[in-house]
């Protein structure tokens, strides 16, 4: 490929791109972070007109990640049909009206549907931008322009919870919900795939988009062709024959599939999303030294700058290193954190004497948080666009997905039942012991899939 025409403005509209596709992870985060405000604003200020039990909100938060983890075979088939941009505008759709089933809801069943709603959006999202990341952006960026993802989910975390802290649930709700439908106005405008557009035999658009994303004059017929020969060096170069079945046996797949569900379960098993739903909550019971909203918002924060110094490093460390480093340092924060909560449930001066201590919670969950958004975070989502072939992407991604979004409807579900029966000590210590584990796996299967085009990664999978 012709390259001597790269420079500064080649990338321009690439990341312009990659920040608009990622409006939907703003979205995601919107939708994560909407619970931890919402919940004592209707549990114990009693904002709303409407009655709603504790058991009705811990159903409500787990719902979302059903949704997520239903949606996602549904959008991996879709996805391979009308490719990731309609698939994308598509789910704008459900996620709105989740939102306004949320805003003016008169009961808890139009509260759990919509959260049901919002959590086909949020697991349409999570895997399909990526996907449509990975396919538009050159391997030169690509690490720096997946970060985006992760760093969006917590920009809109952030976003959800600094609105809930200074306004009522009303408010919260209406301005999250405005946040979809601002995604699909300007993402309408953005570009199919290239990737896509070849699969279809469409060489023509696939040219335009790709001189779009890279420059007039950039060669786009050779990438056009380099794209072909990727998907024929992965062995399915006759994609109408060949069967999902067929696809999955690949040896290159079967890899992908093994390091892309291992690291959605550890994902959620760290139980970072759990802490994300329940942030202000986990403070009161905590015994923190400052308000718990302000603490909250201050884990957002933390959140945002630890996907900052991973979009800034991701494609020099390397996407292993990173998930190490963060897998090792969240076991240590979530086991500190876990002793913490144990010393201050314990009998007589102990209690007392750790009670004096509200600063240990706030920064053992900071950075957890902040660990988290360095590697764990970011980069499952980054590499769920870049480690799958192009024929197996879509339903490959939607099992991930599931994985990644059925656990946490299951954790986010049984969170509150384990902090009330075991405590939260031991529930923390639980989450350090995956840590550990995550760590192990990467060491013993993840690949280095850092600066490698798609082809190259899956020749490198084949190879293993």
């Amino acid at each position: 490929m012709d390259t001597t025409d790269v420079k500064k403005p080649f990338y321009t509209k690439q990341y312009i791109a990659a920040v608009i596709a990622t409006l939907g992870a703003f979205s995601i985060g919107t939708i994560f972070g909407w619970s931890s405000q919402a919940e004592p604003k209707i549990l114990n200020n009693g904002e709303t007109d409407y009655n709603i039990e504790r058991e009705d909100f811990a159903w409500a938060v787990a719902l979302m990640g059903l949704g997520g983890a239903i949606i996602s075979i549904p959008a991996g088939l879709i996805v391979k049909r009308l490719g990731a941009r309609k698939t994308l505008l598509l789910f704008v759709t459900p996620t709105t009206v989740g939102w306004i089933l949320i805003v003016w809801y008169r009961n808890a069943a139009m509260l759990l549907v919509g959260r049901l709603f919002t959590g086909f959006g949020a697991g349409a999202f999570c895997m399909i931008v990526p996907i449509y990341i990975g396919e538009t952006a050159s391997p030169e960026i690509r690490g720096t322009a997946g970060s985006l993802f992760q760093q969006m989910i917590n920009l809109g975390i952030l976003y959800a919870y600094f609105i809930g802290m200074v306004s009522e649930v009303f408010t919260l709700s209406i301005l999250c919900g405005i946040v979809p439908i601002v995604y699909g106005a300007l993402f309408f405008f953005m570009p199919e795939t290239p990737t896509f557009l070849v699969l279809r035999n469409n060489d023509s658009q696939a040219v335009s988009s790709i001189k779009w994303l890279r420059g007039s004059h950039f060669d786009a017929a050779a990438e056009v062709d380099e794209i072909r020969s990727q998907s024929q060096l992965a062995g399915k170069a006759d994609q109408k024959t060949q069967s999902v079945w067929q696809s999955f046996r690949q040896p290159a797949t079967v890899r992908a599939l093994v390091t892309m569900l291992g690291l959605m379960f550890f994902l959620q098993m760290s139980g970072v999303n759990t802490v994300l739903f329940y942030t202000t909550s986990i403070f009161q019971s905590a015994n923190v030294v400052i308000d718990p909203e302000l603490a909250t918002i201050i884990i957002g924060g933390m959140q945002v700058l630890g996907t900052l110094v991973s979009t800034v490093i991701v494609d020099r460390a390397g996407r292993r290193s990173l998930l190490m480093v963060s897998g090792g340092a969240m076991m240590v924060s979530a086991l500190a954190f876990g002793i913490y909560l144990l010393l201050l449930a314990s009998d007589g001066d102990v209690a007392f004497q750790v009670a004096k201590l509200g600063w240990i919670p706030v920064a053992a969950l900071c950075m957890y948080v902040t660990l988290f958004s360095v590697g764990l975070g970011p980069v499952p989502w980054l590499m769920l666009g870049e480690i799958f072939a192009s024929d197996v992407k879509g339903p490959a991604s939607a099992l991930a997905n599931m994985t990644s979004f059925g656990l946490s409807f299951v954790l986010s579900r049984l969170f509150p039942l384990a902090w009330d029966s075991i405590g939260g000590g031991p529930t923390f210590i639980i989450f350090a012991g995956f840590c550990f584990l995550e760590v192990v796996f990467v060491v013993l299967v993840v690949p280095e899939t850092k600066g490698k085009s798609l082809g190259e990664v899956q020749i490198m999978l084949a190879s293993r």
